[in-house]
């Protein structure tokens, strides 16, 4: 096994245009001619390792991003809210409200319920078995050295155990963003689309990033470096650790990588 350590240092983010025809859809591309990639001059193993090795960086630096949004969904659904949260509609299923952290925006419809068979809505203040809150969230963040923009993303989530304070987190994830990095002084530019699903995503009392559960990721990337302009699907799991077993990235079945919650360090296995 060989392990080495992912170094993505970002630069500008730029748009890039150009007049190259392998970077517009390809109708001679018979397995997918929506496709810029010249089916006569597919990428190397060496530059489709690269991209992988990259979109890991990304998605590492995009999970440690949203740890802070996930614990306020905790807080709100337990009553307490951060300063900018302002409540813009209420009935007697749901409330709707507004906050901001940074240079993010969050637009928020949330409700808690009890643990009884009949599923009875009930207050949002510590009490409840609990919460249903959907989150629209856009905006740029930065997360180490990866600065991401162009943030678009909708969640569904489910958080249980709130009286217990370990908020368990399950549910679907959409998004979008754009970043730049680059390897061994080659700048590449990415965008990002994936859907995600999160399983039992579970933080402990005080603690800041989960050690349980799982998020399952199925992602198209869009990704130019140079004049070398990419397409890609890909699957990834990543499988949160905790007391000395690591947190995993897993790409496409096969490609695994660990995380450092606490550093961002990624390295390939």
């Amino acid at each position: 096994m060989r392990a080495f350590l992912l170094g993505a240092a970002v630069l500008a983010l730029s748009a890039c245009g150009s007049n190259d025809d392998n970077n517009g859809p390809d109708p001679s591309d018979p397995v997918d001619p929506q496709d810029p990639t010249d089916p006569m001059d597919p990428p190397t193993p060496e530059e489709s390792a690269r991209d992988v090795d990259e979109l890991a960086s990304i998605l590492a630096a995009h999970v440690r991003a949203e740890f802070p949004m996930q614990l306020m969904a905790a807080e709100i659904s337990e009553g307490r809210f951060p300063a900018s949260f302002t409540i813009t509609g209420q009935t007697a299923e749901e409330t709707a409200a507004t906050a901001s952290v940074g240079s993010m925006s969050f637009d928020m419809l949330f409700h808690c319920n009890d643990g009884s068979a009949e599923h009875l809505v009930v207050p949002c203040d510590g009490n409840a078995h609990h919460s249903h809150i959907k989150i629209t969230a856009t905006g740029a963040q930065s997360m180490g050295e990866i600065a991401m923009s162009d943030i678009n993303r909708v969640v569904d989530w489910e958080i249980r155990d709130l009286a217990l304070d370990k908020a368990r987190f399950r549910g679907p994830d959409g998004m979008s963003l754009k970043t730049s990095v680059s390897t061994a002084g080659e700048a590449a530019t990415y965008g990002v689309q994936f859907n995600a699903t999160y399983e039992q995503v579970r933080y402990l009392p005080s603690y800041t990033f989960p050690t349980f559960g799982t998020i399952d990721f199925v992602l198209n990337t869009d990704r130019t470096r140079g004049s070398d302009h990419r397409i890609f699907n890909s699957t990834a799991k990543l499988t949160f650790g905790s007391s000395g077993v690591p947190t995993t990235l897993v790409f496409d079945g096969s490609i695994t990588y660990t995380i450092n919650l606490t550093t961002g360090d990624v390295v390939k296995l």
